[in-house]
């Protein structure tokens, strides 16, 4: 009852002041960890949320006749991804948590991109106001993160021993999975904002907070891979900027001599230590399960049921996706979702707005090892990402809706 209170709350609030509304859901992406269940059908507070929210913004369009899809150069490749989503809905093993990925994973989080490319074009919102709710959300991830580490307390089994944090979620990696996109949007922000670098903290207090905090709980974590991907998107980012690319290079220079020189580090990186031969074996799996289902994969949510013939490292568990970006999108979409997905990384190659689409490589290089998008805030996060990066002001429709 208490979900549904908030709910109806929040629905008053995005009936009357839609941006706001909007902004208080983009702030409360983890809340999908607050689960119900109405009608015998599973849900979480953020979906609740998010389907109220797309309910008002729809009404309220539809009967003002002022909607206008926003065409953007990633619309063929979202129908593709759709078409994708569909087939592998209907060859899973298992409709019902098929459906319920489907929905989640793609569906809902494709109608959220739509409205806030709208809410962006149309003017109604900015993306620096987006990029503050984003923040909000990782400091206070990043704050009961300090906290665990602090006290001891609230640290799952077996994390507890290490000391590795997991802040509101159930094991570390989801720390940097979540914090490690918006620590780059936020830094990149602050970094690239007028005046010195004093003046950008303070002028960008929030965002600030956000980086300072996020790297902190993800450090807590021991979230290898995201400190990884962090330095070497930073890497990248320095490439790009003409006045920073001479230290990038030099840097990425020590950086490649350092990493030999450095044992357990170099252990890491090359996968030898023992998550390496984890996820070594995993992939070796995985590619074995592809070679006879390479063109429909798994179906949406039956990759753990498929593997079980293949899987002859009895004993590691068999997780619920392979750990690879490129492998996750197979095993759940089949070859033509990961035609899907290349085609949409090449278009957001060319995007008018850098440090989203730089938060999006982030999430890309922390792929390579982990799962960056099937999980509901997750999901979510990568197509806010994708509206953003997508943002062109020059093109920007400065009239209300």
């Amino acid at each position: 009852m208490v979900l549904i209170a908030i709910t109806a709350g929040f629905g008053l609030i995005a009936w009357q002041k839609p941006t706001t509304g909007l902004l208080i859901l983009i702030a409360t992406l983890p809340s999908y960890l607050l689960r119900i269940e109405i009608l015998g059908i599973p849900t979480t507070l953020l979906e609740m949320m998010l389907l109220t929210l797309i309910l008002t913004w729809g009404v309220r369009h539809v009967r003002s006749l002022r909607f206008r899809y926003p065409v953007t150069t990633i619309t063929k490749p979202i129908i593709l991804l759709i078409l994708a989503a569909t087939i592998s809905l209907i060859v899973a093993p298992n409709t019902t948590a098929a459906l319920g990925v489907c929905k989640a994973y793609f569906i809902e989080p494709i109608i959220l991109f739509l409205i806030i490319r709208h809410e962006l074009t149309r003017a109604n919102i900015t993306p620096q106001q987006i990029y503050k709710a984003l923040s909000l959300s990782a400091i206070i991830v990043s704050l009961v993160a300090i906290t665990q580490y602090i006290t001891g307390a609230g640290i799952p089994i077996p994390w507890d021993i290490e000391r590795r944090v997991t802040s509101i979620f159930d094991y570390p990696n989801a720390v940097g999975l979540f914090l490690g996109p918006i620590v780059m949007l936020s830094t990149l922000s602050v970094l690239n904002a007028p005046g010195n670098l004093l003046t950008r903290i303070k002028q960008n207090s929030i965002l600030s907070a956000a980086s300072i905090l996020g790297v902190i709980a993800i450090i807590l974590a021991q979230s290898e891979a995201t400190i990884v991907a962090l330095v070497a998107t930073l890497l990248i980012a320095g490439l790009i900027n003409k006045s920073t690319r001479k230290y990038s290079i030099a840097l990425g220079i020590l950086l490649a001599i350092a990493t030999p020189l450095t044992p357990p580090l170099f252990q890491k990186l090359t996968l030898q230590d023992y998550s390496g031969g984890v996820r070594l074996s995993q992939w070796s799996e995985t590619a074995d399960l592809l070679k006879d289902k390479w063109l429909l994969g798994a179906g949406l949510s039956g990759y753990p049921s498929a593997l079980e013939p293949y899987h002859l490292a009895t004993h590691l568990e068999i997780f619920q996706y392979p750990h690879n970006i490129l492998l996750n999108f197979w095993v759940e979409l089949g070859l033509l979702g990961v035609i899907a997905i290349a085609w949409l990384a090449t278009k957001l190659t060319r995007s008018p707005n850098i440090i989203p689409a730089l938060a999006l490589l982030e999430a890309f290089i922390h792929g390579l090892v982990d799962v960056p998008y099937f999980k509901n805030d997750l999901a979510i996060l990568v197509w806010i990402l994708i509206a953003l990066a997508l943002y062109d002001r020059t093109k920007t429709h400065h009239k209300k809706v």
